[in-house]
């Protein structure tokens, strides 16, 4: 099935002029969102640096919450070629290692930077930025299942319990974001060291078995 064209805020199929503009200003709202400073966050500014008037703005995105969830819909169009890969290794400890690499790299992208402070500066909550800004809110949720989606095809054919996969999958990227935070932040966290326990961990969680262990009943002694 072809994939439709895209269309304005307004509901009419963009010229290749509008087109143009369109993404023009996505790669600017995403240049200014990757510096990392809330100021970013700033729709006058987007139109200001993109050259465009704000008139222009409305006519391709509608509104605020439009333009920044049409920029985390560019983040997904745009970032998977450039921060993920298919897994090259087999044994569980090398890919559980691979995948840790692959997801700190990313964390350091243009593209995450410009995910999370588009979601520190627009809200506080998450309940906040549904409320403010459902279409970003929408947006969000959708790049970060893309994220658990990526984890899990990574995983999914190593010879392991698949309800131990869905449990990292589900921990991983919330713990490897809470390490990344601290390490921005400037914390005295030693980045290798606590990856590689990370590693390790994941890898003794993932090769052990949920089937029950026997255990033989105590001996008792004979009768005098």
């Amino acid at each position: 099935m072809p994939t439709p064209s895209p269309t304005s805020a307004a509901g009419r199929r963009p010229n290749r002029r509008g087109e143009s503009t369109r993404t023009h200003v996505l790669d600017v709202a995403l240049g200014l969102l990757s510096g990392g400073r809330p100021e970013a966050v700033s729709v006058n500014l987007v139109a200001r640096e993109a050259g465009v008037t704000w008139g222009a703005v409305q006519y391709q995105f509608g509104d605020a919450d439009g333009l920044w969830a049409a920029t985390l819909g560019h983040i997904l169009a745009t970032a998977g070629p450039v921060v993920w890969a298919k897994p090259s290794t087999t044994s569980t400890a090398d890919r559980v290692a691979e995948l840790v690499d692959l997801a700190w790299t990313a964390l350091g992208s243009a593209y995450y930077t410009a995910r999370t402070t588009l979601q520190s500066a627009l809200a506080r909550t998450r309940a906040e930025l549904a409320c403010d800004y459902p279409h970003t809110a929408t947006a969000l949720d959708a790049v970060d299942e893309t994220w658990a989606v990526q984890f899990q095809a990574f995983l999914e054919d190593l010879p392991v319990d698949p309800a131990h996969i869905g449990a990292v999958c589900a921990f991983l990227p919330a713990a490897l974001r809470g390490m990344h935070s601290e390490y921005v932040f400037g914390s005295r966290l030693d980045v290798d060291h606590a990856l590689a326990g990370l590693r390790e961990a994941v890898t003794a969680y993932l090769m052990t078995t949920t089937e029950p262990t026997s255990v033989a009943p105590p001996r008792r002694g004979r009768k005098r």
